[in-house]
This record gives structure tokens, sequence and C-alpha cells, in this order.
């Protein structure tokens, strides 16, 4: 669904080039330049994904899943997968369950409105950056 989203906005808007400077010019048609490319990249994660779903699946997984289950015994030690680790360690570090919830709700709804504050900043190159003027 991103991709399709990503591909109505850039046959939109178009592409913008690396300085960050409106030019009309020359503009590049988005197929068959763009299409291509996109095309290609969305093959290759394809091709990356199905090699993991497929033919290794355990891969990523942690060793722990692999010991029997026992309903007698708690494992020593319960580990969350990595993409849940922010929020496993916002949960330690509160006493209160209601807080806890409340915390993640927080740090979530701080991801979501990150793109909303930050509408009056302007990403361009390193070129214009002072701090990369002294490296060159």
């Amino acid at each position: 669904m991103l991709t399709v989203v990503h591909f109505a906005l850039l046959h939109e808007f178009g592409s913008n080039n690396g300085l960050g400077v409106a030019v009309s010019l020359d503009h590049i048609p988005f197929i068959p330049y763009y299409g291509i490319k996109d095309g290609f990249s969305i093959i290759l994660i394809l091709i990356v994904f199905f090699l993991f779903v497929i033919v290794m699946p355990d891969k990523l997984g942690h060793s722990d899943n692999f010991i029997l289950a026992n309903s007698l015994v708690t494992p020593a030690h319960i580990v969350p997968e990595w993409y849940f680790l922010p929020l496993y360690a916002i949960l330690r570090s509160v006493t209160n369950k209601l807080l806890g919830i409340f915390l993640i709700a927080c740090a979530i709804l701080c991801i979501l409105l990150f793109p909303i504050f930050c509408k009056g900043f302007i990403i361009r190159s390193t070129v214009f950056k002072p701090g990369y003027a002294v490296c060159a």
C-alpha cells in the first residue's frame, strides 16, 4: 500500500533534486525512468522477503523459541522481539501498569505527530549545512 501511495505522490509532484533547489528546466518523465527503478527495487525487496519467509523462516527468530514448552515452569527471562524492545523498556521502567500503557501510547503518538511538528523544516543536502563546510 505504501508503494502505491509513493507512486501516486511521485507521479503527482515529481522527484526533487539533491540540492533542494526548485528548478523547472528539465524534468525527467515518471515512466520509464522512475517506474523501472522503483519496479526493480520492489522486486529486489520481495526476493529478500520471500527468501526469509520460504527458505529460512527461523533465521530471525530468537533461540528461546526452540525450547520445548513446559506449562509447569516459567521461563527465566521472557525476551520480546527486537521491534518491541523500546516498548518493553518503557513497561519495565514503570511500576504502575496503567502508567506504562499511557507512556507507550504517548510514545506512539509522538512518532505519529512528528511529521506535523516538523513541517517548517526544509531538508536540503549537506552542501548548505555549515557543519559540513569545515570538512569540505
